[in-house]
């Protein structure tokens, strides 16, 4: 009896393990399609990062069609096997109580040689073995994977992360202060972060890829001043290289110089005592010179660890949603989009900044804007309708509030001591929207820096990445790098060549995918 107990419980066991496995293929294949329709071509580094890292914060309409779109197809799938395997035994033990209470009876006969039961009124639903339900379960989890290697590069990168690459350590300068010489007199930094901003979508006569320029008054704050073109002519800017493609990857990348690397042999960085704890910042380098760092963003900074990065690496002031619901600079229980929109993360950050500027103390004062975010931007009310798609109209609008801002600095007493870079965070994810692009374009992101205390040797055909920005900024604000390189950024002030520039952006990429002893051991964790 207890064996035929133990029996039961291990096929049990079984077929909840086989649903499971069903569950999971079925899951896959439609998330590797619904990502791609969501995000555009995203890398599988930047996958496992956000597996690993807090998702505290997402866009609940992102999370809604992930539900709607895969999670709920793969339960019904699971539903419906499940019914397959336990409808038939379910049967015929209905069958057997009726019989046994008399209220049926049962017809035996021979066909071929075997015995076969038949119920009075009602036809025997065939039952489906354990075998099957296994069989059927592997094909589904098989497909799953097969179609996730035929849109990912999955094979490619187990191979890359097979093979130790000592480019990265060869070609990493310590950003330590003693190769930094800052000015007597600091000047302060206000850093915009555009996201999903690029020069792409500027006109073609700039170096964009449309008729008509969608974001007119940002190209004209690049025309005005300061700006490196990827291309004479033109207002192109950084290229986007492996693991910068995302809001913190792209954050990181300009303020430390590096890629946003994450072995897939690792905790979560949830787990972690610190974030990248052998990597030195800008924000750390401003601090040990008595700047204060401040960080403004309209949805929760916990999300994708940006809080423990710029907390930890800086000791940024964050002002984010929940610092905005706490001090009733948004109604309560207020939440849009991601939080809440930019025109008011803009007017929160002129009545802040009018207060940090009567300190004494130098202040780096950083934003985040989301109002351009994929898949379609959102439409606030300074928004017009004068494009054919909400995420052209969403840039648009973006474009003439970024400009308003820096009026409104340019018009204050602090500005004079200010330099003001504005920076695309990465290259959009708007998979739709970027089908109306050539497919060989050659996307970039936007920058331009205003008021700037140097001045370049050359701000023409410069290939060049967003590790760039890292020193570049600094040089911005007036301080001299000892060999012009911090990290893998290069100043672009000088007329020192960049690592694109030497080794090429298809020879970067190739080492920034292969795995790199050093970067896990020393900079992720300082050992």
């Amino acid at each position: 009896m207890r064996g035929q107990t133990f029996r039961s419980i291990g096929k049990g066991v079984g077929i909840v393990l086989a649903l499971l496995v069903f569950g999971l293929g079925i899951l896959l294949f439609l998330a590797v399609d619904w990502s791609i329709d969501f995000f555009g071509e995203i890398t599988i580094d930047e996958i496992i990062f956000h597996l690993k890292v807090p998702l505290q914060g997402t866009d609940q309409n992102t999370i809604l069609d992930f539900i709607i779109r895969c999670l709920i197809p793969a339960l019904m799938g699971m539903f419906l096997l499940a019914l397959l395997y336990l409808l038939p035994r379910w049967e015929r033990r209905w069958r057997e109580k009726r019989v046994q209470k008399g209220l049926t009876t049962l017809c035996v006969v021979v066909q071929g040689g075997k015995h076969r039961e038949i119920r009075r009124g009602l036809t025997l639903i065939p039952a489906l073995p354990v075998w099957i339900v296994w069989l059927i379960a592997l094909v589904s989890s098989g497909c799953g994977l097969i179609h996730a290697c035929q849109r990912y590069p999955i094979i490619e990168y187990i191979e890359m992360q097979s093979q130790n690459s000592t480019w990265i350590e060869e070609e990493y300068v310590d950003p330590d202060a003693s190769l930094l010489t800052f000015p007597e007199e600091k000047r302060n930094l206000i850093y915009i972060y555009l996201e999903s901003m690029e020069a792409s979508y500027m006109s073609e006569e700039d170096g964009g890829f449309f008729e008509e320029d969608l974001i007119p008054e940002l190209t004209e704050l690049a025309r005005e001043n300061l700006h490196f073109s990827s291309l004479a002519g033109t207002l192109r800017g950084a290229a986007q290289i492996e693991n910068t493609g995302w809001t913190i990857a792209g954050m990181f990348a300009q303020t430390a110089g590096l890629p946003l690397k994450m072995p897939i042999d690792r905790n979560t960085m949830g787990e972690y005592s610190s974030f990248f704890p052998g990597v030195t910042s800008l924000g750390e380098l401003l601090e040990a010179e008595g700047y204060h760092n401040y960080l403004m963003i309209g949805s929760d900074a916990v999300f994708g660890g940006r809080a423990n990065y710029f907390t930890q690496h800086g000791n940024y002031t964050i002002y984010d949603y929940y610092w905005a619901l706490e001090n009733g600079k948004i109604p309560e229980d207020y939440y849009v989009f991601w939080g809440f929109e930019d025109w008011r993360l803009f007017e929160m950050a002129k009545e802040q900044l009018l207060q940090i500027a009567e300190q004494e103390e130098p202040f780096n004062f950083t934003m985040l804007t989301v109002d351009t975010h994929f898949p379609d931007g959102y439409i606030c009310p300074l928004c017009q309708s004068e494009h054919n798609t909400s995420y052209e109209n969403a840039l648009s609008c973006s474009s003439r509030q970024v400009a308003s801002f820096v009026q409104w600095v340019q018009q204050q007493d602090f500005y004079e001591d200010t330099t003001i870079v504005i920076a695309g965070d990465h290259l959009t994810m708007a998979a739709e929207f970027v089908e109306t692009m050539p497919e060989d374009a050659e996307r970039s992101t936007y920058h331009v820096i205003i008021n700037a205390a140097a001045t370049p040797v050359n701000t023409e055909n410069r290939t060049f990445t967003t590790l760039d920005m890292f020193p570049t900024t600094l040089a911005a604000l007036g301080v001299e790098i000892e060999g012009d390189r911090l990290a893998l950024g290069t100043d672009l002030f000088s007329e020192r060549e960049t690592l694109a520039e030497e080794y090429g952006l298809d020879v970067m990429n190739q080492e920034l995918m292969r795995k790199s002893e050093f970067y896990n051991r020393k900079l992720m964790y300082g050992s």
